[in-house]
C-alpha cells in the first residue's frame, strides 16, 4: 500500500471513529439538562411570570366587570383576551426549553456522523465540492446548536431590564382585584357604600383599570419581543450569514475532472 492510499485510509477510519464517538458518547452528554441549567432556570422563571400574568389578568377582568356603568366593560373584555396571547408565549417558552436538549442530541447523533460521512467520501473521491459541502454542514450544525442559547442570552438582557416593571404590573393588578372584589359580591344598593369606604368613585376605578390595561399591553409587548421575535431574528440572522458565507450551490457537486485534486 503506497503512502497516499495509507493516508486516505487513516483519514477515513478517523472520520468513522469521530462519527461513532459523537453518536454514541457525545450525544447523551451534550443533551444532558444539567449543561443548560442556567437557560432552563431562565425559561422556568419566565414561564412562572407568564402564568401569574394569565391568572392576574383573568381575575382583574372579572373584578373590573363589576365596576358600575359601561365604561369599564370594554376594559374587562380586553383583559380577558390577554389569556390567548399569554398561552402563545407559554407554547414558545416550552418549545425553547425542550429544544435546548433536543437540538444537541440531533446534532451529535445524526448531523455530525453525516458530516464525517461527507468528508470520508471527499477523502475517497478526492472531490473538492464534497469537501466544501462538509464545511458548510459544519457551519450549519454549529449555527443550529447555538441558535437557542444565543437567542435566550439576548432576550434575557431585555427581559431583566423590564422585570421590575412586569412585577409592578402584577402587583397593581392584584391590588385592583382586591378593591373590586367587594363590588362583585355586593348588591346594587350597597355599591355606593363600598365605594365610599374605599374612597373611590366609578371614574377613579375605571381610570385605574385603564392604567392596568396599558401596563398589560406593555408587558405583553416585552414578552412577545423577548420570547418570540428575538429568537426569530437570531434565526433569520444566522441563515443570512450562512447564505452569505457558505451558500449552497448544487451545481458544485458535479464529478468533473477539474474538481479532482
Amino acid at each position: 500500500m503506497d503512502n497516499a492510499r495509507l493516508k486516505k485510509t487513516a483519514a477515513v477510519l478517523l472520520l468513522v471513529l469521530v462519527g461513532l464517538f459523537s453518536c454514541f458518547f457525545l450525544a447523551d452528554r451534550l443533551s444532558a439538562p444539567e449543561l443548560y441549567a442556567r437557560y432552563i432556570v431562565s425559561i422556568e422563571d419566565k414561564t412562572e411570570t407568564v402564568l401569574r400574568l394569565t391568572a392576574t389578568a383573568t381575575l382583574a377582568s372579572a373584578g373590573i366587570s363589576a365596576i358600575p356603568g359601561d365604561m369599564a366593560t370594554p376594559i374587562a373584555a380586553k383583559l380577558a383576551d390577554f389569556s390567548e396571547y399569554f398561552l402563545l408565549i407559554l407554547c414558545v417558552l416550552y418549545s425553547e426549553k425542550y429544544l435546548l436538549t433536543i437540538i444537541p442530541l440531533v446534532a451529535c447523533r445524526y448531523l455530525v456522523p453525516l458530516i464525517c460521512g461527507v468528508f470520508a467520501v471527499g477523502r475517497v473521491k478526492l472531490n473538492k465540492a464534497v469537501d466544501r459541502l462538509g464545511f458548510k454542514l459544519v457551519l450549519l450544525t454549529l449555527g443550529v446548536a447555538l441558535i437557542i442559547p444565543m437567542s435566550l442570552g439576548v432576550s434575557d438582557l431585555i427581559y431583566d431590564t423590564y422585570r421590575q416593571s412586569i412585577d409592578q404590573t402584577i402587583t397593581e393588578a392584584e391590588a385592583l382585584t382586591d378593591e373590586t372584589a367587594a363590588l362583585a359580591e355586593a348588591e346594587t344598593g350597597g355599591i355606593s357604600a363600598i365605594l365610599n369606604r374605599l374612597s373611590e368613585t366609578v371614574e377613579s376605578l375605571t381610570h385605574k383599570a385603564s392604567n392596568i390595561l396599558n401596563r398589560f399591553v406593555e408587558t405583553l409587548a416585552v414578552l412577545i419581543v423577548t420570547s418570540c421575535i428575538l429568537p426569530l431574528i437570531v434565526l433569520l440572522f444566522f441563515f443570512w450569514i450562512f447564505k452569505r458565507v457558505a451558500g449552497v450551490d448544487l451545481r458544485e457537486f458535479s464529478w468533473r475532472r477539474e474538481d479532482r485534486r
